[in-house]
Formats: C-alpha cells, structure tokens, sequence
C-alpha cells in the first residue's frame, strides 16, 4: 500500500473514532462522573485564582493546563451563548480533545516502529486501544489520567527510540525528561511507572551512567515537585481524599480490618457476573469487575450516565448496563484469553524475546504494575459491599501497555496461518462488537 493510501486510511480510521467520541462527550453530563468534585474544584478554584482553596493530592499540571483552554470557552460564557457551567464543561471537553487527538497519533507512531511491514498490524493496536470503554470513558471526564496517557505514550516512543538508536537527540531528551517527571509528579501510579522505566532501562540499555544521571533528574524533580505542591494544595500528594486515611487508622476500611483475604483477587464466577452486572454487585471480585467494565461500564460513570436521574440509577440506565456489561463478559474473556496466550509464547520464547524484542518486557511489566496498584489500593482502601477500588481508569496507560504485546501474538499467528482471511474477520468481528460497545444508540 502507497504511504498516500495509508495515510489516508489512519485520517479515516481517526475521523470516525473522533467522531463518536465528540458525539458522546457532548451527550456526556460531567457532574455525574467518576470524582467530579476532586477534580472540578481545583480547575475551579484555579480560574478563579483562589490558589489558597486548591485541595487535591493530584498534580496541580493537569489542573492548569485544563484552565488552559478557557481561552476557547469563555467567549461563549461571554457573549451569553451557554451558561457559566457549561462553559467550564465546554472547557473540559476541548482540553480532552486535544489529548485523545495526540494520544491517537502517538498509539500509531508507537505501532508504525513496531509492526512497520503489515499495514493492518501497524493500525490494529490503535484500533484495539481506543475500542476500550476505560480508554473511551476517561476521555470524557476531568481526569489527571487523561494527560498522563497521552505523556506515557510519548516516553514509550522515545524509548523504542532509544533502544534502537543507541541515543536521543537533545530535544528528544528534554521531552523524555519533561514526560518522566509530569507522569512522576502527578499520581503516585505514575511514580510507579517512572520507576518500571527506569529498573528497566538498567537492564536493557548499556549506557547505565547515562540513565542514573537521567533517573537522578528526573526524580529530584518530582521530589520538588512535592515539596512545592505540598504549600500549593491542602492535601500533600501522599493525602487521599474523602477522608480514607481516617478510615483506614479507625479500622472501617481496608482488606484486612473488613475481615477479607487474599482470595478477593482470585475469584472469578462467569455464571456470577452474569447474573449481577453492575456497582457493587462484584465487589469481593476483582477479576469479575474489571471483565464487566474493560469493553463495558460496571459502574455506571460511562457514556450512557446521562440516564442517570440527579445521579441515581433509572430503570433504564440499569436495563442498559445489564446488555453493555454481559456483552463486555464475553468480549474481555476472548482479550484476556489472548493475553494469557500472548504470555505464554513470549515466556516459551523468552531468549529471542530478550535479545531481539525485550520492548514486550517493559509492556509486561507496566500492565502487571498496574494491576499491583490495584490490589494495593484495594489492600488499603477496599470499603466492603459499597468497594470500589476496581477501576480501570486508575491504571488506563497500563492497560494501553499491554494491547502491543498482544498485537505482536496475533501477528505471529497470522503469519503462522499464511494470513488465513478468516482469522482476520474473526478479528474484525471482535472489533466490531467492541465499538458497537460505544455507539450512541447503543441504548
């Protein structure tokens, strides 16, 4: 194919994703979604200038840079075209524009270095990304997330760099470093993944006295970073909101104060989630929520909670999320089946995995960070029948991560198969389904 066509097929491809996604952010109501008030007051409180109110454990970048683009949304306020809360969302919505558009590219720039000769696999990983409900949701709420996917992308296309190149320019160093220390310095799950690039980096790249100068940057910035938000915000970065840690010393949240054990992250019934799909229903099962919410929304903060009535559920919301989330069942058990299979031929190869293509390694490693994160969170914060710990959105760039390795499997068995047209329909079937997961008249 011409490097014209294919141009042109990813402005495609890109159109009619940008184009659900705009048509349901602007169905969107964003005072019903996940956290609105810690995220919506220090944007707030920013374009007010009242720095003195700002309260958030979260970096004050994303904050800011969301105020951003009341540049664009104001003038609406001002000529009296919406009113003064729409405009705040209008503002939102355009700062998360300009993320999904630059974190569409940089999906594909990343696949176009890894999977350059088959132009459907060079596409696929983007594809499959954005066919995600967590990918597709976050995007349409105010989320520190929502920046830190689209820099999380960038460090993993410079880092594909690096290693093949031996070496980054000096511009493409700064933006390394900027990227390391904005994912660093906003949520301690960034920190995690800071730390993810670097342990690997010492392990894969020659130059360590390089990487230790980089590292050392990197992270004494974030450092300041802390100190500087902690006489910023009333809550240092180590604080978590609604009171939790009060909760955690008084014995009324957490794992092991609630009576639970370990096993919570291994249950799993199909017949179970099945039969209950939404909020709280799986709250002793990590497995059955994140399998209902990964092509779904178990907690019903995703493109449908304009359903909601003044945030509670309707009959129809429910009767809605019942069909999306039995659909997502079996949807993430065929990704999840592909995931364990990609697993086991990377782990049956592994000594050709670690010489020619160790890249897998580190997206191994930022999914199964992010799934740590959770279980931690959920060691600490777990709040029995009403838990919520399970969400993807907390560990978006993680499952992001992850899509590649997968794509890398089922492109070895394409080729194993000559390319064999029904494997690929069966893939486009997938697909398929996955975004009809999305489409407004969905319900």
């Amino acid at each position: 194919m011409s490097l014209t066509k294919k141009s042109n097929l990813i402005i495609l491809i890109y159109f009619f994703f940008i184009t659900v996604y705009l048509y349901n952010s602007f169905n969107y109501d964003l005072k019903f979604q996940h956290d609105a008030q810690l995220h919506n007051y220090p944007i707030f409180h920013i374009l007010n200038l009242d720095f003195n109110k700002i309260e958030t454990p979260y970096g004050l970048i994303y904050y800011f840079f969301v105020s951003f683009f009341s540049i664009f949304a104001y003038p609406f306020y001002k000529l009296q075209i919406i009113e003064p809360r729409e405009s705040f969302y209008l503002m939102v919505r355009i700062s998360n524009f300009f993320l999904y558009t630059l974190s569409f590219l940089y999906t594909y720039k990343i696949s176009k270095n890894l999977f350059n000769k088959n132009i459907f696999i060079s596409i696929l990983p983007t594809i499959l990304i954005f066919s995600l409900a967590p990918v597709h949701r976050t995007f349409l709420m105010a989320r520190p997330e929502n920046i830190m996917i689209l820099f999380v992308l960038i460090s993993i296309y410079l880092l594909i760099k690096l290693l093949k190149d031996k070496n980054l320019n000096t511009k493409n160093y700064i933006i390394l470093l900027f990227s390391l220390f904005l994912i660093g310095s906003i949520k301690l799950n960034g920190f995690i993944y800071v730390l993810c690039f670097f342990v690997f980096l010492l392990f894969f790249y020659e130059k360590n006295i390089q990487i230790f100068k980089i590292s050392l940057l990197v992270f004494v910035s974030i450092y300041l970073y802390y100190y500087i938000h902690s006489h910023i915000s009333l809550l240092s970065v180590y604080d978590r909101p609604y009171n939790i840690n009060e909760g955690i010393e008084l014995g009324t949240s957490g794992l092991f104060n609630l009576g639970k054990d370990l096993s919570i992250f291994l249950n799993f019934s199909f017949l179970e989630a099945w039969q209950n799909t939404f909020r709280y229903s799986q709250s002793d099962s990590m497995i059955n929520t994140l399998l209902l919410d990964l092509y779904g929304d178990y907690y019903g903060y995703g493109i449908f909670n304009y359903l909601k009535d003044d945030g509670s559920f309707t009959h129809e919301l429910k009767f809605c999320l019942i069909g999306l989330n039995r659909v997502s069942l079996f949807l993430s058990t065929i990704f999840f089946t592909l995931f364990i299979l990609t697993f086991l031929y990377l782990l049956i190869n592994i000594r050709n995995v670690l010489k020619n293509e160790n890249i897998l390694i580190f997206f191994f490693g930022i999914f199964l960070a992010g799934i740590f994160v959770l279980i931690l969170l959920t060691i600490n914060e777990y709040a029995g029948d009403i838990n919520s710990t399970y969400k993807w959105e907390y560990i978006s760039f993680s499952l992001i991560a992850i899509v590649y390795p997968i794509t890398y499997y089922l492109n070895k068995i394409f080729i194993l198969f000559n390319n064999n047209k029904i494997l690929y329909l069966a893939l486009i079937l997938f697909i398929f389904v996955s975004q009809y997961q999305m489409m407004p008249f969905r319900c």
